[in-house]
């Protein structure tokens, strides 16, 4: 999963250039996501404890597609959700997946 995450971003930068977007609209694109997983990375860096890993794994799943779902949109604003998402996403990765690994084991 975690290659995935990371091999989509060339694709990403050229499907916001064709929606004509320049490269000053692109990188806030971009800020904004890798923005809202340190401000929400600490928010959501907890949830694999307090909902349990499984939930907090769905939750990464649900939260990716809704990410994804927003790159049908030229629409700036809907791109701009879609990249915050994306890094609400990018950090319940990082956490949920390994938490729930580490709790099963210890069970």
């Amino acid at each position: 999963m975690m290659a995935g995450d990371w091999l989509q971003g060339p694709y990403v930068y050229a499907l916001y250039q064709h929606y004509g977007y320049d490269k000053g609209d692109i990188g806030r694109l971009f800020i904004a996501g890798f923005g809202s997983s340190m401000v929400f990375g600490t928010i959501v860096g907890r949830w694999p404890t307090s909902m349990g890993g499984g939930r907090a794994s769905i939750t990464y799943c649900v939260v990716y597609m809704l990410s994804c779902a927003t790159k049908h949109s030229p629409d700036y604003r809907v791109l701009l959700l879609g990249r915050v998402l994306g890094g609400i996403a990018t950090s319940l990765l990082f956490s949920a997946f390994e938490s729930w690994l580490v709790a099963e084991h210890c069970k």
